[in-house]
């Protein structure tokens, strides 16, 4: 069963898990949509049915909108990102300066520009749970421009950190270059070539011929948002 997560998707389960400590209860896919900011149900329905095939969540015995139950596997998720600042403080050694190499278009693409740059960050949080560390070698950092992939939780202005990969899984968001310009997309490999989705429907999806010049440059595996 495909376990990687978007963006999206884990902020929706953190969320759901803030929202059912101070109430007791699930929230409807309404109340989702109102507290992440998001204009329909319709798109958080999407993303609970992702969640659901990956086995975050499940459905209740009742057929009410708070039928949502926890799995196994989103208990240990939220548990991991629980305890991922605590291990960040007391491990000084996990906070690396990791290079920002330029800016990357969440919209139509745009060519990186070069950013010397460098910024600390602890990549131990940025870690899949139970799995092989982050790696400040492998690691860069890209500001976000443009607001396609917007519902997926990245935003302009966004810092999106990525391991650098020239492979990637069907739904991972990745940094392509295609024709030689800079774009980050949802990847999605198909039988008549490649497709590079975007999180906003404003967009449209870019197809990437044979005759294009395509190449992945990273995965997405983090966020971070400045608020000042």
């Amino acid at each position: 069963m495909e376990s990687f997560l978007t963006p999206k998707q884990k902020q929706i389960l953190e969320w759901i898990e803030e929202y059912l400590r101070s109430h007791q209860t699930m929230p409807s896919r309404r109340e989702i949509a109102l507290g992440l900011g998001l204009s329909s149900p319709a798109t958080i329905q999407q993303h609970i049915e992702a969640l659901e095939k990956k086995g975050y969540l499940k459905r209740g015995e009742s057929r009410g909108s708070r039928a949502l139950q926890w799995t196994a596997r989103s208990k240990k998720l939220l548990s991991a990102i629980q305890a991922a600042p605590t291990r960040a403080s007391e491990e000084s050694e996990g906070v690396d300066s990791v290079p920002l190499l330029g800016s990357i278009a969440a919209g139509y693409p745009i060519e990186v520009f070069p950013d010397p740059r460098e910024i600390k960050i602890p990549l131990q949080l940025f870690a899949t749970p139970g799995g092989p560390s982050v790696r400040k070698e492998d690691t860069f950092v890209l500001t976000v421009r443009g607001d396609s992939m917007i519902d997926d939780g990245i935003h302009p202005g966004d810092w999106v950190i990525l391991k650098r990969a020239s492979r990637a899984r069907s739904g991972e968001t990745v940094a392509a270059l295609h024709n030689g310009e800079a774009t980050l997309k949802r990847y999605h490999p198909t039988a008549s070539g490649i497709e590079l989705h975007p999180a906003n429907p404003a967009y449209p999806v870019i197809r990437v011929s044979s005759d294009d010049r395509f190449e992945i440059q990273g995965i997405l595996i983090g966020v971070i948002r400045r608020y000042t």
